[in-house]
């Protein structure tokens, strides 16, 4: 027991110092982990502090209640005027069948019945059609371009059934690209001609503008060619909201 007394005496102080270095080390090492946690919090502070400077210079971007209040008005002013092209356009879209089973035949069958339906009514109104819209029918259609393709007949029958309504004389082959995405809508650009009469080219593109239409006329040029026989190009454009009804 004195002998263990007298090793603790004698070594005491390397005991001390090595407890003293023991504490000063862990608190070396607690004041390193506060330091970079005040040095985080304090680049946090001038972050935001920097945020806040800037925002003194471009006070319209700063988050005040005020921004906030302004931005909720341009919110609810965009939905009523979104509201009001909802009412303005058409509800009537396209409706492209669905094609499952055998598309690249099913797609054909439903071009020549819908062409030789065109044609029926074409002649119960004694108006000149094309004999063909410019669609693949001989030979498979890619399935791939189908989606595409029966959306652009789609639209073209539509268009065409307009212009036979309208009573025009002769309808050339529609010129038509391919539907372009917006916004919220797509747009199909069509160039056409009809020959008429002045009151039929005027109620042709009357036809157009109606509410019922999802057509719009981007450019019209009538020239005569002949006594009250006009030839008009028309250059317009098939909108298709992006609505749930449309996009299903």
């Amino acid at each position: 027991m004195k002998k263990i007394l007298v090793f603790f005496k004698k070594f005491s102080i390397a005991f001390s110092l090595v407890v003293v270095v023991g504490i000063i080390g862990a608190g070396q090492f607690l004041n390193r982990k506060i330091n970079k946690e005040v040095k985080k919090i304090e680049n946090e502070i001038k972050t935001k502090y920097e945020e806040v400077k800037k925002y003194e210079t471009e006070k319209e971007k700063a988050p005040s209640p005020e921004m906030i209040g302004n931005l909720n008005k341009k919110k609810e002013f965009l939905k009523k005027q979104f509201e009001i092209m909802l009412n303005s356009f058409s509800t009537v879209y396209p409706s492209p069948p669905q094609f499952t089973r055998y598309p690249s035949i099913e797609f054909k069958e439903y071009v020549y019945y819908s062409e030789d339906k065109l044609k029926k009514m074409a002649k119960i109104r004694n108006v000149n059609i094309p004999t063909s819209f410019g669609f693949q029918k001989t030979g498979l259609v890619d399935v791939n371009q189908i989606p595409i393709y029966t959306l652009q007949f789609e639209v073209i029958k539509d268009l065409i059934r307009l212009v036979i309504d309208s009573g025009v004389t002769y309808i050339s082959q529609p010129e038509y690209g391919v539907p372009q995405k917006e916004a919220f809508y797509e747009k199909i650009p069509i160039k056409l001609s009809v020959t008429g009469t002045s009151n039929e080219i005027i109620r042709c593109i009357k036809y157009f503008d109606n509410p019922s239409s999802y057509f719009t006329v981007e450019n019209v040029a009538i020239k005569s060619i002949g006594e009250n026989f006009y030839k008009a190009d028309i250059d317009l454009n098939a909108v298709i909201l992006k609505t749930e009804k449309t996009e299903g």
